[in-house]
């Protein structure tokens, strides 16, 4: 076989490749982004509090926070609408001179609900033992989903709204969705009480006053449509 006809041969078996490839070229595609953003009820309330000992045994300073722990843990089976969950037990050796002259423990007891009276009167027999490290507000997961869904179908309003201004702007006949990604998240609008700025002594004998306000959810869908 001659150069030629090799060349020939090798250019007709690259012929149909080709097409394929042109064929797979896609034209009129526009991507497109939409959101809608709305507010939501921060109806679930998360009090972190803390028992905290100083001693220079060891065992004692253990004997010490179990049992205030316990006691918190006991006080709170009056409370039937508020959950309480154990976290963070932590020992650390205190120091003079280069040298261990105690030690200071601590845990974290966090209780949560979504009724914030009760929770109210909690705090106020928890306090006589345990220091209000912080407090913070959000959603409940059931409250944030029925507001995302709603968002969610304004979102996709928005998004065809715009695929139609371009469809009308391109004069083309109509449009078909090829991609659409939809991302949800929440600026939470937490309000935090750190123990030291609020000078929360274990002797208070009333709650601290609360206001949960609200969040801000936002959609935001991204997506590409093909003009027809």
């Amino acid at each position: 076989m001659s150069v030629f006809v090799r060349v020939l041969f090798f250019i007709g078996w690259l012929l149909p490749y080709a097409s394929y490839a042109q064929d797979d070229v896609v034209y009129d595609q526009y991507t497109l982004q939409a959101s809608a953003e709305g507010e939501v009820v921060n109806d679930l309330m998360m009090v972190h509090l803390q028992v905290q000992h100083e001693d220079r045994d060891a065992k004692a300073l253990a004997e010490k926070v179990n049992r205030d722990m316990a006691w918190a843990l006991e006080e709170l089976k009056a409370f039937n609408q508020v959950d309480s969950e154990t976290r963070n037990y932590s020992t650390h050796p205190k120091y003079e001179q280069n040298r261990v002259v105690g030690w200071r423990s601590s845990q974290t007891l966090v209780i949560q609900g979504a009724e914030f009276e009760e929770l109210k009167d909690a705090l106020q027999v928890l306090q006589s033992k345990l220091q209000i490290q912080r407090m913070q507000f959000q959603p409940r997961d059931e409250t944030r989903k029925k507001v995302e869904d709603e968002l969610i179908q304004r979102a996709l309003d928005n998004f065809k709204h715009r695929a139609q201004i371009v469809q009308q702007s391109m004069n083309a006949s109509g449009y078909r969705v090829m991609q659409i990604n939809i991302n949800t998240g929440d600026r939470v609008g937490r309000v935090r009480m750190e123990a030291q700025a609020a000078t929360m002594s274990r002797s208070m004998e009333t709650a601290p006053a609360v206001e949960a306000g609200q969040s801000k959810v936002t959609v935001n869908i991204s997506g590409q449509i093909q003009l027809q």
